[in-house]
This record gives structure tokens, sequence and C-alpha cells, in this order.
């Protein structure tokens, strides 16, 4: 059963991700530094990386130049959010998403888009700001493969 408290916390995770979101789209990146991620985060995209990235800065270093002049759009639904008794020690989330951006980095009206679709499974922090994204995972259902690569 769900408490006050908890309601609550899953409202502001809510928040969160939807902050998560809108600093990606508008590649708003100290958004996400301030008001998104722990500092200690990981984030990990297996069809794109090995190996999880740690640490705020470096989640940053890696995404910015890949991302740097890209049209994107992402969406988060159906959010599925965990709690242990312990509330606020063990808090984990799934979101069903879909992403879009340009082929090619061409308009996509010109080219079409690339569209991608799975879940973020992540875990959540609290941190005297409020709740932050500790660690992520992206799995895909449906994406570009290799994820990275262009699409003709």
């Amino acid at each position: 059963m769900i408490d006050a408290a908890m309601f609550m916390d899953i409202e502001e995770i809510k928040r969160l991700k939807s902050r998560y979101f809108y600093h990606l789209d508008h590649k708003e990146w100290d958004g996400w530094r301030e008001n998104v991620f722990c500092r200690d985060a990981s984030m990990h995209v297996p069809e794109a990386l090995s190996e999880p990235i740690v640490g705020i800065d470096n989640i940053l270093s890696f995404l910015i130049p890949l991302l740097d002049g890209v049209l994107t759009v992402h969406h988060g639904h159906m959010p599925d959010i965990q709690s242990s008794r312990r509330r606020r020690l063990a808090v984990s989330g799934r979101w069903k998403t879909c992403s879009s951006g340009p082929r090619d980095g061409a308009p996509m009206a010109l080219r079409g888009a690339v569209q991608g679709y799975g879940h973020y499974h992540e875990t959540y922090s609290r941190e005297s700001g409020g709740w932050r994204i500790k660690t992520l995972r992206l799995s895909r259902i449906l994406a570009p493969v290799p994820l990275l690569a262009r699409v003709p």
C-alpha cells in the first residue's frame, strides 16, 4: 500500500523525469548537472557502450558532442516506480520511452526521422535538492543498429 509520503515521492520522481527529457531535448546540460543526476550517477546504453559511464561530468562529456546540433524529441510514459519498505533507500523506476531525431542530421521534413523504442530502468537517490537519478540503463526494443550509426 502506498502512503501519502510515498505518493509525494512518486510525483516528485515523475517531475524529475520530466526535467530529464526537457533538458535533454533543449540541450540544457547544466540542468542535467544541477537538477537531474547525482554527481556519481551512472548511465548505460548497452547497444552504444559496452560499459556504463560513471559520473555526471563523464556522461556529459560523452553526450554533448554526440548530440550537439541534433534535434531530438523524447517521450516517457507509464512509469512503474517501486520502493522498498525502507523508503528512500531503494527507489527504482521503469519508464516506457520513444525517441526520435533526424536522419543524417537533415531536417526531419526532408529525410524523415529515426525512431527508437524501449525502456529506461532507473534508481533514484534523495539528495538535499530533491530526488536525482542515480543509475540509468536504457534498453531498446527497436532502434537503428548500431545505435550511433548514421541511417541511410
